[in-house]
This record gives C-alpha cells, structure tokens and sequence, in this order.
C-alpha cells in the first residue's frame, strides 16, 4: 500500500514539485462529501501548500459555501475589483482588451493588513487558449535556502507594508478613475501601513517562512534607505529561482486553492488581449488548523 493511500481516502494528490504545488483530484465540490473530505484537502494544503482542482463546475454560491468550511470568508469590497450580487464573499477578477493585466510581479494576498488573511481560493470562468498560467512561490523552501548570513540578520527584523505601494503605482491607475477612486481611497484609509515580521513561523506546520512581498513590501524598519532597498532587492531576486516554484496552466472550472502564510503568487502577463475571467474567495481565518 502507497503512503498516499495510507494518508487520502477521499481524494487523490499527485505532487507538482518537491517543494510546492499538488494536483487533487476529486468528486465535485457542491456534492456532499464524505466525513474527513474537508480534513484531507486542509492537510494536503498543509504539505504542498498550493492545490490544483480541475473539472470543477460550480456556481459562485456554492463555491462560497464550499470554501466557508476551511473558515470565515471575508466579504468582498468593489474597488479594484467587481462584484456578484449571489455571492458578496466572491471578487472578480477579469482582464480582457480594454482591461489589460497590471499586476506583473510576486506578492502574498493580505500582507498590507493588520491581520492578514489564512489562504485563497481563485475559480478560472474564463481562460485564455493559452498564456495567463500563475506562478506560486514557496517561501518557507526560500528560506531554507537563504546563507545562515542572511537567516541572521533576518531573525528579528519587521517590515513596513504598504497597500498603496500596488494600488498608488501607475498601473493602477485604472483602479482611480471616477467614482471608484472614492472606493479605492477609503480602502486605503482602512489599511494603512503596518509592520510584520520578515521571518514567520508556520502556525500550522512550524516551518519559518520568508514574509516579504514585492507588490507591498516598502521597506526594512529601522535601518538605513540604502540598506533596506539593497536587502529586500536581493531577497526579491532570491525567492523567484525557479526551485521555489510551481506553474500552474488553467483550464476552465480549474480551482487553486493556496495558504498565504507559506507562498507567493504571480499572474502571468502574457495573454493580452484575450480575456481572463477569475472569481476569488478570501478565508481570514484557518478553522481547521491554527485558528481551528
């Protein structure tokens, strides 16, 4: 008997990369699920810290109430994104001639709060023939992999982050135009720069992790501009070898569901202008693991 089938009964995982990023496969999720479903998925989670669901055809409010199982959803805001009036948790993320991609580099989702979010779950609508695949970065494997130099200085030093690193930048400047600039403001007023840790412990897994984001991160806390720039510049380089990673290619109804705590994302830029249609879920809190 295989070690995988010692471990899922319900669903079956096949590994992407040694260090990131699985393909599931199981049942559709508006289904009942049998009892432990939903603790298999949170522990494959947990080891590959990125999950591939492909053949998933489900509508926006079952995707909501799969997803709310794992823990609290966050309901979504309009400002850089839009909305589904059946679903207030879901986001839309689309992109098409007139909206071209504007988000081209590696960042965590929630790093700019106060209290950042557990994981993401994206569902591909509508996908393009080809280009538009999502990166994912392991960043506990990038730590590991950091010179004990680097682990030092590292080990007791906080960050500032920035949502309006991202969404003050010029290619967002989309996001401002006409009433939504009061929307994208007041999202700004209610997220303002906060420090976090650059090193943090998994609190599910206890593995240390890198916690730096392009998209956010503004600087090192105390120590000179010069310094600062010249570390996160080496740790940005650092994370994005291709020995941190997993590509994801996705097809309509594919479903990534991914921890925060543990990875970076990058959203391919290289479809324009065919259109990418995404609805995104936010989970705070991690029910079934450290906040369980």
């Amino acid at each position: 008997m295989s070690k995988q089938s010692t471990v899922y009964k319900h669903i079956g995982v096949e590994p992407i990369t040694p260090v990131i990023g699985a393909e599931v496969t199981c049942s559709n999720l508006a289904k009942q699920q049998p009892p432990g479903f939903l603790q298999e998925i949170h522990f494959a989670l947990m080891r590959h810290q990125v999950l591939f669901l492909n053949n998933q055809g489900i509508t926006p409010s079952e995707f909501s109430a799969w997803a709310s199982q794992f823990g609290r959803l966050r309901k979504a805001r309009r400002a850089a994104f839009e909305l589904l009036e059946e679903a207030p948790e879901v986001a839309v993320i689309v992109n098409d001639k007139n909206r071209p991609p504007n988000v081209n580099h590696f960042h965590t989702d929630g790093i700019f709060r106060k209290h950042p979010e557990f994981a993401s779950i994206l569902h591909g609508k509508e996908v393009p023939d080809y280009g538009g695949d999502t990166i994912f970065v392991s960043m506990t494997a990038a730590y590991e992999a950091l010179s004990s130099d680097m682990k030092s200085y590292l080990a007791h030093k906080t960050a500032t982050q920035d949502f309006m690193k991202l969404h003050g930048s010029a290619s967002k400047a989309r996001s401002w135009k006409g009433e939504n600039a009061i929307r994208m403001r007041a999202m700004a007023k209610d997220h303002p720069p906060i420090s976090h840790p650059m090193v943090r412990k998994h609190p599910v897994t206890g593995q240390p992790g890198l916690y730096v984001s392009e998209s956010f991160t503004r600087c090192i806390d105390n120590v000179p501009v010069d310094e600062s720039d010249a570390k996160l510049l080496e740790l940005y380089r650092h994370y994005e070898r291709p020995e941190f990673q997993c590509r994801f290619r996705w097809r309509p109804n594919s479903i990534a569901f991914w921890d925060n705590r543990a990875t970076l994302h990058y959203a391919v830029a290289d479809y324009w202008p065919q259109k990418r249609l995404m609805h995104r879920l936010t989970i705070e809190t991690d029910a079934l693991g450290s906040d369980g």
